[in-house]
């Protein structure tokens, strides 16, 4: 995995660790990471309990030809600047996520 990736997640798993905590009642003490991919699995599982899909395949999208179209819209049409997100997105991040999600 790519240096990006990691810093992000060492960025990132404190605020999934604080949603498991707050949401889930997770024991604080268990540690961020643990707690963060505790948060991930148990926001999946809710996800597939209430039918949502958990991929855009599953959501009927079956192909790539129109993510830069999308992420263009996301950022002419979206709220705010990306650029300051918890995690800050470009457009080809946004493409790449749309990718990953495939």
């Amino acid at each position: 995995m790519s240096s990006r990736f990691h810093k992000s997640v060492k960025e990132t798993a404190p605020r999934f660790a604080r949603y498991g905590v707050n949401v889930f009642g997770l024991n604080p003490a268990d540690g961020v990471m643990a707690n963060a991919e505790e948060s991930i699995r148990l926001t999946s599982e809710f996800f597939k309990k209430i039918g949502m899909p958990q991929t855009l395949r599953e959501a009927g999208i079956n192909s790539d030809e129109h993510f830069e179209a999308m992420a263009d819209h996301i950022f002419s049409h979206w709220f705010g600047d990306l650029k300051r997100a918890i995690r800050p997105l470009d457009r080809n991040d946004v493409i790449a996520i749309l990718r990953s999600a495939m």
